[in-house]
């Protein structure tokens, strides 16, 4: 008599709830982040951004695109060849750094410029641990074109500390872990001659801890630790990219 199979137990489903962290990267993006940084056409290269479409269902049987975009714009992870001469550029990057648990730290500080303090990131709750991946809510208020820009950043004191707990990445929400318009206009980091430029993303970058810009809607998500991914294209030869930046809780 042949043996009755038994049933195989189904195993259980994988669900839980998906946060959306990316801001389209449209030149409406590039406004609410660079302000009038990018006002009457300055600094064309944030706003370089388009979209054609050779082919097409009026004229064939298929709809595609070419994109043109900046690696610096929308939501999106700075590699460290970005700031470090001869580091990793981005399809050198070790991707299992932009994947994993993170802490989201409320330091919600509003329409201001504020620099954030190695205290004031130890301080935050829950704490940052080892292997994290820090993502920084801190209420960024959307620029406008005809107003300079405020923004919250990283002091160099804090993205060492950041360096020295052995984290794998940190998010923010702002265009840049740095405050961009002192960079750019106070401080002129951007010039060959500049001395000690962009100090906290050179700490972060010449040690492999990866920046991601750009962030939206970490609100819901303050206080607390998630599963976040955020993975750009292996294009070679990039300083950095637009990245699908995602935080999921599990049910």
């Amino acid at each position: 008599m042949q043996a009755q199979q038994e049933a195989t137990p189904r195993s259980e489903r994988w669900e839980f709830e998906l946060y959306d962290l990316s801001r389209p990267l449209t030149r409406e993006t590039v406004v609410a982040l660079f302000g009038d940084i990018v006002a009457d056409g300055a600094n064309p290269y944030f706003t370089d951004i388009a979209v054609e479409t050779p082919f097409d269902f009026a004229t064939g049987t298929t709809r595609a695109s070419i994109v043109r975009i900046p690696d610096h714009v929308g939501t999106h992870v700075d590699a460290p060849l970005h700031m470090v001469e001869g580091a990793p550029s981005l399809e050198q990057m070790d991707i299992s750094r932009l994947i994993g648990e993170a802490v989201v730290l409320d330091l919600e500080r509003g329409d201001v410029d504020h620099g954030y303090t190695a205290a004031e990131l130890a301080a935050a709750a829950p704490g940052v641990e080892p292997g994290d991946i820090v993502l920084i809510y801190s209420g960024y208020v959307d620029a406008v074109e005809r107003r300079r820009m405020r923004q919250t950043y990283l002091t160099e004191e804090a993205a060492l500390w950041l360096v020295e707990r052995g984290v794998k990445a940190v998010g923010c929400e702002p265009s840049g872990i740095e405050h961009t318009p002192q960079g750019l206009f106070e401080h002129g980091w951007y010039r060959k001659d500049a001395e000690h430029p962009w100090p906290a993303h050179r700490a972060l970058l010449a040690n492999d801890v990866y920046i991601v810009e750009g962030l939206t809607n970490l609100r819901p998500l303050r206080g607390r630790r998630v599963r976040f991914s955020a993975l750009p294209v292996a294009m070679p030869g990039l300083t950095g990219f637009s990245v699908r930046a995602v935080a999921w809780i599990d049910r």
